[in-house]
């Protein structure tokens, strides 16, 4: 697990699509379906560059290979791509030298590569709309994984559009797909299997509710753990369970729509369920940042020239408050209180420190709203005050 912190403009989501695009080169740049766009930076001023170049080092699995004999060591191989801007055109290249092990990433059902996509803007298709032969001619299937994050209007795949096949073709691998949703689902909410109108029915409560009338956030979240495991299940070789399979997952703004509840639990479910999945996500929650140890975040800044710089923090984030991490150097807040609550505090502690007794007063009134006065909460309180009214508010106490 993997999650991207950082300002709006910082380069999140700009990390994703690059490492899409360099490890999906070879079948990207080659009459995929994808159209680049905008990837050359420009200028305000000047010549703007003519050309940029994408590298990544990856490590091959051994189900990654599918020409020749499997190795058990580690393979590592470098790949990328470049970016040519001609005119008003940009056209992206493959920068891969010649090797059999790139055989599997074309073709559609080897497990080799596995490599999914989803962008801020993901959107399920009825099962009414989706057209299996526009699709296919639309976008090759590697670049279709992937296109979530370059394509604003692409739609996911709905569970009802190829889950009921699995049922009669394949019952074992049906079983391990309902398995897998109802983990993923919170408690409250389970996969019925059940289809009405078109859509699968989900039991909430003592309600049925179909997909397209659950919560923005259940659909969502569902939404792409559903194409995501169509696409688990094209590749799995037969005898081999869905968990097992490896693959890399990018999702840019994995708490859109979420409740803060379920923000704090949905990474380690998903880590505990899909085990054999490396899982890159940006996110905005330190309620999703919580719940992670220091190595599974990579804080994105904004360097010389607007450029992206990536480090792991400096300091362990698991068990912190929200509170703390939001004032920490990650989200760099000074205070989660409201700019305006806050000015107003700050004329009261000036008044305060020129004698005004009453309104030092009314300032540790002010300062308590929605501590309840709690021992635990007064320290993060006190540490806004000035250091005299701090021990004249216990004094006042």
């Amino acid at each position: 697990m993997n999650v991207l912190l950082g300002i709006n403009g910082a380069g999140k989501s700009t990390m994703l699509d690059a490492i899409a695009l360099a490890a999906m080169s070879p079948v990207v740049s080659e009459s995929s379906g994808f159209r680049p766009y905008a990837l050359i930076r420009r200028v305000a001023s000047g010549d703007a560059p003519k050309a940029a170049s994408i590298e990544a080092e990856v490590v091959v699995h051994p189900q990654d290979i599918v020409v020749g004999p499997k190795s058990r060591a580690q393979v590592t191989r470098e790949i990328g791509a470049t970016v040519e801007r001609r005119g008003d055109l940009e056209i992206l290249k493959a920068v891969q030298h010649p090797d059999p092990l790139w055989e599997g990433m074309y073709k559609d059902q080897s497990p080799a590569f596995l490599m999914v996509g989803y962008g801020a803007t993901r959107r399920v298709e009825t099962s009414a709309q989706v057209d299996e032969a526009l699709r296919s001619r639309a976008r090759v299937l590697r670049y279709e994984r992937i296109a979530s994050l370059f394509e604003d209007h692409f739609t996911l795949r709905p569970l009802s559009s190829w889950l009921p096949e699995w049922q009669a073709k394949n019952p074992g691998r049906y079983k391990q797909v309902v398995t897998l949703i109802d983990k993923l689902s919170l408690k409250h909410i389970k996969f019925t299997g059940r289809i009405e109108g078109g859509e699968y029915l989900f039991e909430v409560g003592r309600n049925l509710v179909p997909f397209s009338a659950m919560s923005d956030g259940f659909k969502a979240f569902i939404g792409w753990i559903g194409d995501l495991l169509y696409h688990v299940c094209m590749g799995c070789p037969s005898g081999k369970r869905l968990v097992d399979n490896k693959g890399v997952v990018l999702v840019d703004e994995i708490d859109l729509h979420i409740h803060p509840e379920w923000q704090q639990t949905m990474i380690p479910v998903l880590a505990r369920a899909l085990p054999n999945l490396q899982f890159i996500f940006t996110s905005h929650s330190p309620l999703v940042v919580g719940s992670l140890e220091r190595a599974n975040i990579i804080h994105v800044k904004t360097g010389a020239n607007g450029t992206a710089r990536m480090a792991r923090p400096d300091e362990e984030i698991y068990g912190k408050t929200a509170d703390q991490i939001l004032r920490s150097d990650m989200f760099g807040l000074n205070s989660t209180r409201a700019p305006a609550f806050r000015a107003q505090l700050d004329k009261l502690a000036e008044a305060a420190t020129k004698g005004d007794r009453g309104a030092a007063l009314d300032f540790m009134r002010q300062a308590a709203r929605g501590s309840g006065a709690t021992e635990a909460a007064r320290p993060a309180e006190q540490r806004e005050m000035p250091s005299w009214l701090r021990r004249s508010s216990m004094v006042e106490e």
